[in-house]
């Protein structure tokens, strides 16, 4: 198997891969920051401290699975 089809094998490998990476942000906190920040009225959440929504939160599992936008769509 190569490392390709290891990451590739599902959603939740590769948002496993995407999270080990030391990125400071990916697509995946803009669109979060878009669904659940932007209608939350909690403050200083920081670092998913009560966050309601901790499981979604630095998820590139999630993100994968929302659907693609297209260009037109943005």
């Amino acid at each position: 198997m190569t490392n390709f089809e290891k990451i590739t094998q599902s959603p939740e490998a590769l948002g496993e891969f995407l999270s080990s990476l030391p990125v400071l942000e990916g697509p995946w906190d803009e669109e979060f920051q878009r669904n659940y920040c932007a209608g939350c009225g909690r403050v200083n959440c920081d670092a998913g401290r009560g966050c309601p929504y901790k499981k979604q939160r630095n998820s590139p599992a999630w993100w994968l699975r929302l659907e693609a936008k297209t260009d037109a769509g943005q």
